[in-house]
């Protein structure tokens, strides 16, 4: 039996050992390499300042969702007021915060929803119905939900700053075009920054644009009336477009209710979310609407 030369053995072990420091030197250059192209595939689809999907990523991800099951969607524009002065007054470091700060606030209020920021100060967002049932207007809660919760200041670098935000709405229908939906989401926010800009109002003002027109509701300090704390049957006034519709309240929140009311040509209801500063306590009563409200209990 032939004997291995030591030599020889030596010199074997030493060339495995110089072969699995290179597979070991390749496998964590892979590994880099890994984590590079799964950073750069993040980086392409998302912003790089707030986290939030990008345009690219709303519009490859927008269709899908837009496609699902029979859960109702919206798309939803936003652009912020005010934040040009920020940026001159305090410098482009405390105008990426505020940006920061409003998209966290975005994406904690609308959850799991798709969230984009499109470029500057506009964002986008694609909200869904919790499920098949929900009442009609349920993208209503969403745009007051968005308007409370981008209003609070924040403290930036020191300083308490605050902007204000026009929103454009419009309910996705089956099927949804997404370029027509987003042109007509971009039109009615642009609606939402002109009537806050004629009316004076710094409050948040949103459009909602749908195929009967657009509906625009205003939030925020600048509201013309003071908000009623209403309750669940309360009898009230709705005040629009210069007239006042008798109503009763189906339910409420601090900023907002939920509200069956006249018709603008007196012939059926309507159920709609009103701002509390559109409403007044009704003393009058109404034969239709108070049959089964508190009025008579």
């Amino acid at each position: 039996m032939r004997i291995l030369d030591p030599a020889a053995a030596d010199t074997g072990g030493a060339d495995v050992a110089r072969l699995q420091a290179r597979i070991d030197q390749l496998a964590a250059h892979v590994q880099q390499l890994e984590q590079e192209r799964a950073s750069l595939r993040w980086m392409a689809g998302h912003d790089e300042l707030t986290g939030l999907a990008n345009r690219r990523l709303f519009h490859a991800l927008a269709p899908d969702l837009l496609r699902g099951d029979d859960c109702s969607s919206a798309v939803v524009i936003l652009d912020l007021n005010g934040f040009k002065p920020i940026n001159d007054t305090y410098g482009h470091d405390a105008g990426d915060e505020v940006l920061r700060v409003i998209a966290g606030r975005m994406a904690a209020c609308l959850g799991d929803h798709l969230v984009a920021r499109l470029g500057g100060d506009e964002f986008a967002a694609l909200p869904r119905a919790p499920h098949a049932d929900v009442p009609e207007a349920w993208w209503h809660e969403v745009a007051g939900s968005l308007s409370a919760a981008i209003a609070p200041p924040m403290d930036v670098r020191g300083h308490t700053l605050s902007v204000t935000a026009s929103i454009g709405v419009v309910p996705a229908g089956r099927p949804a075009d997404l370029p027509e939906l987003l042109r007509r989401a971009d039109r009615a926010m642009f609606s939402a920054k002109r009537h806050a800009k004629a009316a004076g109002q710094t409050g948040i003002t949103w459009v909602v644009a749908t195929e009967r027109g657009d509906h625009t509701e205003t939030y925020g300090p600048a509201a013309p009336e003071p908000a009623v704390a209403c309750r669940p049957g309360d009898p009230v006034w709705v005040h629009r477009s210069g007239a006042r519709r008798a109503g009763v309240v189906e339910s409420a929140c601090e900023w907002a209710a939920l509200v069956r009311y006249r018709c603008p040509n007196g012939a059926g209801t309507m159920v709609d979310t009103i701002p509390t500063s559109c409403l007044t306590i009704r003393a009058e009563t109404d034969p239709y609407l108070d049959q089964n409200s508190s009025l008579y209990r």
